[in-house]
């Protein structure tokens, strides 16, 4: 059974120094991100992304996949740095917004932010689904700024995957075809009448992205478009 941590300890964390979780640099306040790598996120983008893979959704990111905001995701993902959230959290929602005003057509209804799922070994080595979580972050910060959103993760794994990590553009695709489908039990804002955005931490070939998109129409479900917090090569 894990251990529910005192209170005290985590105020504790909260106050003492810690190093920006984009450049390293140390942090006496306790804050997350130094200025200039928190107005990176809050400020930079968002930009449409070059997408390699055919059926790639349009997709907005706010900085390249390079750093300081990819070390901002390593350490988010895989060094336990969930005090990054909400600062990415509030990126992705910038980026889901220009993709929403790109579509040319506000939805009807209310917005779904539809996760990528994360592979199952992926969340018991991390102890939680990242890209979910970061979802719900981004969803909580359009509606504080009073848009109808909701995160739904209606994507599964159809089949095992292997990681994407080193893998060529082909590989990727096959990697990843047919590999996604949309749960039995879909919730309700994941409908034709809503707009549907599809998120994640990183656009890279856009294989992962299409396939979802793919996975999602065939269920009658339309796609809006995607949003990411980086991506690999972004439109000057």
């Amino acid at each position: 059974m894990a251990l529910v941590r005192p209170l005290w300890a985590a105020l504790l964390d909260l106050a003492a120094e810690r190093d920006c979780g984009g450049c390293g640099r140390l942090q006496p306040s306790g804050r997350p991100l130094c200025g200039p790598c928190g107005r990176l996120l809050a400020h930079g983008g968002p930009w449409r992304a070059l997408a390699a893979v055919p059926g790639t959704p349009r997709t907005h990111a706010v900085a390249r996949y390079e750093d300081p905001v990819r070390t901002m995701l390593i350490a988010y993902k895989e060094r336990g740095r969930c005090d990054l959230r909400r600062a990415l959290g509030g990126a992705l929602a910038r980026a889901v917004a220009a993709t929403v005003d790109g579509a040319g057509r506000p939805p009807a209804g209310p917005l779904a932010l539809v996760p990528m799922p994360s592979r199952r070994q992926a969340v018991r080595e991390r102890g939680e689904d990242t890209t979910a979580r970061l979802a719900r972050a981004a969803a909580r910060v359009l509606r504080e700024a009073g848009a109808p959103v909701r995160a739904v993760p209606a994507l599964c794994h159809a089949r095992a995957v292997a990681d994407q990590a080193g893998l060529t553009r082909e590989q990727r695709r096959a990697n990843l075809a047919g590999a996604l489908r949309v749960r039995r039990a879909v919730p309700g804002p994941v409908a034709a009448r809503c707009g549907v955005v599809l998120v994640d931490d990183i656009s890279t070939s856009g294989a992962s992205l299409a396939e979802a998109a793919r996975a999602l129409r065939a269920a009658g479900v339309p796609v809006l478009g995607a949003a990411t917090v980086a991506a690999a090569r972004v439109r000057e």
